[in-house]
């Protein structure tokens, strides 16, 4: 995806064409099912995707989840740890097989105004007036938006729980940070792996350019980083191709599969 939140004509074409020809392609993401699928929909994929960074398997074509990684008893650690917590974001959790993103009525900052604004057609948002109601459900994933200097604190507090992961970067687009928590066997590596399981793939060439992308850099068969990708990344790399701007996952495809 270019830093304008879209896919090229370019690379759709070139993914379309590998795809028609048999290639196993698909994507690996922290967004939900709904952002990804609109951003992906002139792509027809083969395999399952991953979404939430690895805490869902859904069918592109179906648009429907196929697993879901749910929190157990870890769950009353995250909110002994997050009760009282001013930081605004959401909580996903399925009533049934709805999925929905409860927010807290008043937490409110300039990158989560921003986020539901760009999301104000999402109709899975649901505001609530009370902590209690953050926890009806099955809960799978947890989302916070703040000044990195704010959510330190709160990241600070979780990170040690045990049965979770939690991914801390920076928003590839604004200035805030993003504190995600989920299952612990939920990670994009552990979904690429399920995912080669169902396919019955032997090898896996993974691209990437966030320190989300680093579980499955590490388990991966290659992995390429993008030019624009975090130093972090491209240190673990087995090579560097050309940026998000520049087509460079699909170019690579396209000159060496």
């Amino acid at each position: 995806m270019r830093d304008d939140k879209i896919i090229s004509n370019e690379s759709v074409a070139i993914l379309n064409r590998l795809l028609s020809q048999g290639i196993f392609f698909t994507y690996a993401t922290a967004r939900s099912f709904s952002s990804a699928s609109e951003i992906t929909r002139n792509i027809s994929f083969n395999l399952p995707v991953i979404i939430r960074n690895g805490t869902i398997l859904a069918d592109p074509q179906s648009k429907r989840e196929i697993e879901i990684s749910m929190f157990g008893e870890e769950l009353q650690h995250i909110r002994q740890a997050l009760a009282g917590t001013a930081i605004p974001g959401f909580v996903t959790a399925y009533f049934g097989s709805n999925e929905v993103k409860l927010c807290l009525a008043g937490r409110m900052n300039e990158g989560f105004q921003d986020y539901l604004q760009n999301h104000s057609a999402d109709r899975r948002i649901h505001m609530v007036d009370t902590e209690d109601k953050l926890y009806e459900g099955e809960t799978c994933y947890f989302t916070f938006i703040a000044p990195k200097n704010e959510l330190q604190p709160l990241y600070e507090r979780v990170k040690h729980i045990e049965g979770i992961n939690c991914v801390f970067q920076q928003d590839k687009y604004r200035t805030e940070y993003w504190l995600e928590l989920c299952p612990g066997n939920a990670t994009k590596a552990s979904a690429i792996q399920r995912v080669k399981q169902l396919c019955g793939c032997q090898r896996v060439i993974v691209f990437g350019d966030s320190e989300n992308d680093i579980s499955m850099f590490q388990m991966a068969d290659e992995a390429y980083a993008t030019q624009n990708a975090i130093d972090e990344l491209k240190e673990i790399a087995t090579g560097i191709i050309g940026s998000n701007n520049a087509d460079g996952v699909a170019k690579w495809l396209e000159a060496h599969v």
